[in-house]
């Protein structure tokens, strides 16, 4: 709970939130794609959070911001540990704007390969999620990627790789696809007893930074 009331406070005060509003584009057909791979990273989200000891849950909020793009996406998502190299997790929004209701919603796994008493270094990620923005666009996508932590100078540090694909489908226009390579890097800290992990992803055609806090029990 008080994740989710720092999230909220904190995307009030940044900025208004996303809308994924058409006609609010200056040229559709230039500008369009970064709305498209902004509700596709957004639906496809994830963030490495690792579940210790004998906790199996761990709960948090985002705040998501396409740097191409106008708008905060805040989301809530959540994540169960169902084995020791293996995690199930969903996200979702709903927010209302003038222009209507933005519902997202996605789902994933994580699956660390190895054995337990030598697992891998990386962490294998598959997403995939769905957003409608009030009647004017929708969007569904899929996402696979692969992380690993390290620690830099006693500085905890985690990067990855990965590959998204997304289905977009504009109102009176016909279904547009794309496909983004991209590469992230975040860190990890704590606020107040929460997990906060700021995380930046970039491509050749798209950024999204966000910001993360959850906790774990």
């Amino acid at each position: 709970m008080r994740s989710a009331t720092f999230i909220f406070f904190l995307s009030i005060s940044f900025g208004q939130w996303t809308t994924f509003k058409l006609d609010e584009l200056s040229d559709l057909t230039k500008d369009s794609p970064a709305l498209f791979r902004s509700a596709g990273f957004a639906t496809t989200h994830n963030y490495p959070m690792d579940i210790t000891d004998d906790n199996r849950i761990a709960i948090g909020a985002s705040v998501l911001k396409g740097l191409s793009t106008n708008g905060f996406l805040p989301a809530i998502q959540g994540q169960m540990k169902v084995s020791w190299n293996l995690s199930i997790r969903g996200r979702m929004a709903a927010y209302s704007a003038k222009e209507g209701a933005v519902q997202m919603y996605g789902w994933g796994l994580s699956l660390r390969p190895g054995k337990e008493d030598t697992p891998s270094k990386w962490v294998v990620h598959f997403d995939s999620g769905r957003l409608n923005a009030h009647g004017e666009l929708k969007v569904s996508a899929l996402q696979v990627s692969a992380t690993r932590s390290i620690v830099w100078k006693k500085f905890p540090l985690y990067f990855g790789m990965g590959m998204n694909i997304l289905n977009a489908e504009p109102k009176s226009k016909g279904k547009e696809e794309f496909q983004t390579n991209f590469f992230y890097v975040g860190t990890t800290t704590s606020f107040m007893g929460l997990i906060v992990k700021p995380q930046i992803r970039f491509g050749s055609q798209f950024s999204m930074f966000s910001i993360n806090i959850g906790s774990t029990f």
